[in-house]
C-alpha cells in the first residue's frame, strides 16, 4: 500500500510569518516584498524540481494571469490584522513510484481541484530529497557531504508544497488581481461559523480533503497497476497499528547528524512495536490456519465414523449375542467375552468422543452460519408482505368492478314512473334531465373548485418553502464556489436573498421556529400567504416564483447604471493614472490608493450627479445609492491604510504623497463628514492617528538602533 501523507498549516503573521517570503522560499526564487521593504532571495535553495502558479477554471476563462510576486503581495496587501493568516499550505507525498513528469502532473491536478473546490489560487512547488555525497575524512567540510554520522534522507521523500490563498480571488479593472478584505474563504472560518451556515467542522473538512488527494492518486496509481492509497486511519482499516509522531526539521537533522532525540526514540518505540504487532499478527494467522486445518480432519473424521456408527453398533450386538450363546459352554470363551465385551465399551466410549467432536464441528459450523435463517425469514417475510399487497390491491380492483357494475345497473334500470299519461311522462323525463344535468354541473364545479383549492396551497408552500429556505445552498447560488448566475437560473443571488429577508423580517417570518416542528412551521409560514399579502407584495411573489426571470428585469433597469458606471470607472483609471509623474512615482499599492482617495471627490460628484436625475430608473438610481454607500465605506478604509503606511515609502516619494492625503482627507471630511457613519469616521481617526505616531516615531532621537 503507497504512504497516504497530507497536512495542512496557516502562514500566519503572528507567527512572525509572510506569504511573499514562504513562496520565495518554496519556489526556490528571488521576490520582493512590498509590504516589508525586502527582497527575499532563495535562488541557491536546491532540490526544487517545479513552481508553478494554478487558477481556479472561472479566471481561466476570463484569460487572467498572474506572477508569483505579485499574487503574494496582493494577498498580504488584502490583510490588515496584525494576525492576519496570509497563506495556507498543504503539503502531500508524492508516490515515490510514478515518473517526474506524472508526479508534476499529479499536484497540478489536485492543486487544480483545490482551487475550484475551494475558489483560491494555488502557488505548486515540488520537491525531492537532497542527497549528500558519503562522508569523506580527506575531504574539507561541505554542503556537498555527509558529516560523521549523518545519514541522508529517504530517497523517496518526493513531495509538494500547495501554498493557497485565504481569501476568493476577484477581477479589478483591466483584469487584474484582486482579493475582497471583506471575505475569508470558508475554510478559514471559526467552527461557530462555519456551523451557523450549516457547514461541517475544519477537521471534517481536512478529512473530505484528505479522501479528494487519496481518490485523485489512486486513479493515477490505478492506470498503473500499482499499489493503491488508503485514506481511511489504521483503526479504521482494523489493523493494530500506532502512528509514529512528527518528528519536525530541529529533530530530523539531529537524527541524521547520529544524535539522538525523545522524538527519534518515541518513534523507534512505535516502529518496534508496530513490528511485534504485525510479526504476531502474522504467527496468530499461521496457528489459526493450522487450527482451522485440523479441525477440519477432526471434523472429516467424525462425519466419517459417524456413518459407520449404525453398522459398528450392529456388529457388536451381534458379538454381544455370540459370547452369550458361549458363555454356557466354556469358560474360556466366557473370559474371552468378557475381554471383547471391555474392547467393545472402550471402542463405544471411542466413539461416544467421536460424535462429541463432531457435534462441536457442527456447532462451530452452526455458529458461522447463525444470521443465514434471519435474513431468510427476513427475505420470506419481504415476499409475503409483498403477497399481501398484491392480493390487496387485486380485491380492491374486484370491489371496484362490483361497484362499476352495480352503478351501471341503477342508472340503466329505468326509474318508476306513477304517471300513466304521456305528457306527464315526458314532463318527468324533462325534469330527471334538467335535474341531472344540474347535478353532473355542479359535481364538476365542485371538482375545478377543490383542484384549484388544491392548486393554491401547493402554491403557498412551495412559496413558504422557498422564503424560510432561501439561504440554502440549493436555493442560493453559492458564490463562493464559483457558481454563478448563469449555471444556476433558479437560485437566488445575493440581492434577492437580501429583498427576501427584509419581507421575512417586516411580517414577522422566522426562517426556523426551534418550538415548532418544521413541517408544521412551514404551514403557519404558508397561511400568511392570504390575498391581501400576495396582492401587496407581487414582486416578492414573482421573486419566489421565477428568480431568473426576476433578475433579468432588474439588470434590464439597471444597464443604465451600470454603463455610466463602467464609464466614469474608466475616466477615474485614466485620471489616476496621469497623476502617477506628479506624484513622483506609482509607490505600489499605497500609491494605488492614495490615488483612489484623490479621485474619490469627483467621482462621487459623479454618483450623486446621477441619483439627482428624475429620468433614470427608479431601479438604476437605488443601485446607484448602494454604490455610492460602498464606495464612501471603501475610500474610508483606503484613508485608513494609506495614512498607516505611507511612511514606509522612500523618501523621495513620502513627502508628495503624504502631502497629497493630508488635503484630500480635510477636503472629504469637509465635503462628506455628516454623510459618514460612526465606523466610517473611526477608521478615518486611526489612520490619521497612525500617521502621527510614525511621524513622531521618526522625529525621536535614536537609542542606538537605526529606525
Amino acid at each position: 500500500m503507497t504512504m497516504v501523507h497530507i497536512a495542512t498549516k496557516a502562514i500566519s503573521r503572528k507567527a512572525g510569518q509572510s506569504a511573499v517570503a514562504s513562496a520565495a522560499y518554496r519556489a526556490g526564487d528571488v521576490l520582493d516584498d512590498a509590504k516589508y521593504g525586502k527582497t527575499h532571495d532563495y535562488s541557491k535553495k536546491s532540490g526544487v524540481m517545479s513552481s508553478d502558479i494554478v487558477l481556479p477554471f472561472s479566471l481561466k476563462a476570463l484569460g487572467v494571469s498572474v506572477d508569483r510576486e505579485t499574487l503574494w503581495n496582493t494577498a498580504e496587501a488584502a490583510e490588515t490584522r496584525s494576525d492576519s493568516r496570509v497563506a495556507r499550505e498543504w503539503l502531500i507525498n508524492l508516490p515515490h513510484e510514478l515518473s517526474e513528469e506524472e508526479r508534476h502532473a499529479l499536484a497540478i491536478n489536485f492543486a487544480q481541484k483545490l482551487c475550484d473546490d475551494m475558489d483560491v489560487i494555488a502557488d505548486v512547488c515540488i520537491h525531492r530529497p537532497v542527497m549528500k555525497l558519503p562522508f569523506d575524512p580527506d575531504v574539507p567540510p561541505s554542503s556537498k557531504y555527509l558529516r560523521e554520522g549523518e545519514e541522508n534522507p529517504d530517497p523517496r521523500n518526493f513531495h509538494a508544497h500547495i501554498l493557497v490563498t485565504t481569501r476568493a480571488p476577484t477581477i479589478g479593472p483591466n483584469k487584474t488581481l484582486a482579493f475582497d478584505p471583506k471575505l475569508k474563504t470558508p475554510f478559514e472560518w471559526s467552527n461557530k461559523k462555519r456551523k451557523a451556515h450549516d457547514l461541517p467542522s475544519s477537521m471534517q473538512e481536512i478529512k473530505r480533503i484528505r479522501e479528494m488527494w487519496v481518490d485523485t492518486a489512486n486513479k493515477v496509481l490505478a492506470e498503473y497497476h500499482l499499489p493503491l492509497m488508503d485514506a481511511r486511519s489504521y483503526k479504521d482499516q482494523g489493523l493494530d497499528q500506532q502512528p509514529t509522531i512528527k518528528m519536525g526539521v530541529e529533530a530530523t537533522a539531529m537524527e541524521r547528524r547520529g544524535i539522538t532525540t525523545e522524538k527519534g526514540n518515541t518513534n523507534r518505540a512505535i516502529k518496534a512495536r508496530n513490528k511485534l504487532v504485525a510479526d504476531n499478527h502474522i504467527k496468530q494467522e499461521a496457528d489459526n490456519e493450522r487450527r482451522i486445518s485440523a479441525l477440519r480432519k477432526g471434523l472429516a473424521w467424525a462425519t466419517e465414523k459417524n456413518a459407520r456408527l449404525p453398522g459398528s453398533i450392529g456388529g457388536t450386538k451381534q458379538r454381544a449375542d455370540f459370547a452369550k450363546h458361549l458363555s454356557g459352554s466354556s469358560e474360556y470363551y466366557i473370559t474371552y467375552c468378557t475381554k471383547q465385551n471391555n474392547r467393545t465399551a472402550i471402542r463405544v466410549d471411542d466413539t461416544k468422543r467421536c460424535i462429541e467432536d463432531a457435534k462441536s464441528g457442527v456447532a462451530w459450523a452452526a455458529k458461522r452460519c447463525e444470521n443465514l435463517p434471519k435474513r431468510c425469514d427476513d427475505t420470506k417475510q419481504r415476499i409475503n408482505g409483498t403477497k399481501q399487497a398484491i392480493e390487496g390491491i387485486t380485491e380492491a380492483i374486484g370491489k371496484s368492478n362490483i361497484e362499476i357494475n352495480k352503478a351501471t345497473e341503477r342508472s340503466a334500470r329505468p326509474a318508476p314512473n306513477p304517471f300513466d299519461d304521456d305528457a306527464r311522462r315526458a314532463r318527468a323525463a324533462r325534469l330527471d334531465r334538467q335535474e341531472g344535468r344540474i347535478d353532473r354541473d355542479t359535481r364538476a364545479n365542485r371538482f375545478k373548485d377543490e383542484r384549484i383549492f388544491e392548486y393554491v396551497e401547493r402554491m403557498k408552500l412551495h412559496l413558504a418553502m422557498r422564503l424560510i429556505q432561501r439561504h440554502r445552498d440549493d436555493m442560493a447560488i453559492r458564490w463562493a464556489q464559483g457558481e454563478t448566475a448563469q449555471d444556476a437560473p433558479d437560485k437566488f443571488d445575493q440581492r434577492q436573498v437580501a429583498l427576501l429577508s427584509e419581507f421575512a423580517k417586516h411580517h414577522g417570518i422566522e426562517d426556523h421556529d426551534k418550538a415548532v416542528e418544521f413541517t408544521a412551521h412551514l404551514r403557519q409560514v404558508a397561511k400568511r400567504f392570504d390575498h391581501t399579502l400576495v396582492e401587496n407584495n407581487k414582486a416578492i411573489i414573482k421573486l419566489l416564483r421565477d428568480p431568473n426571470a426576476e433578475r433579468e428585469q432588474y439588470l434590464a433597469l439597471t444597464k443604465h447604471f451600470t454603463d455610466f458606471r463602467d464609464n466614469i470607472d474608466q475616466k477615474r483609471a485614466a485620471f489616476n493614472t496621469s497623476i502617477i509623474d506628479k506624484l513622483g512615482g506609482s509607490a505600489g499599492e499605497v500609491g494605488r490608493m492614495t490615488r483612489d482617495i484623490i479621485s474619490s471627490s469627483s467621482y462621487i460628484e459623479g454618483l450623486t450627479d446621477y441619483i439627482n436625475q428624475d429620468n433614470c430608473p427608479a431601479e438604476a438610481r437605488k443601485a446607484a445609492r448602494e454604490h455610492l454607500a460602498d464606495t464612501l465605506d471603501k475610500t474610508c478604509q483606503q484613508f485608513k491604510l494609506a495614512l498607516r503606511d505611507v511612511n514606509s515609502l522612500p523618501t523621495t516619494q513620502r513627502k508628495t504623497y503624504s502631502e497629497a492625503l493630508k488635503a484630500t482627507l480635510e477636503t472629504f471630511t469637509e465635503q462628506y463628514g455628516k454623510e459618514l457613519s460612526e465606523s466610517q469616521h473611526r477608521a478615518l481617526q486611526d489612520g490619521l492617528e497612525s500617521y502621527q505616531y510614525q511621524v513622531s516615531r521618526t522625529n525621536t532621537p535614536s537609542r542606538g538602533f537605526s529606525p
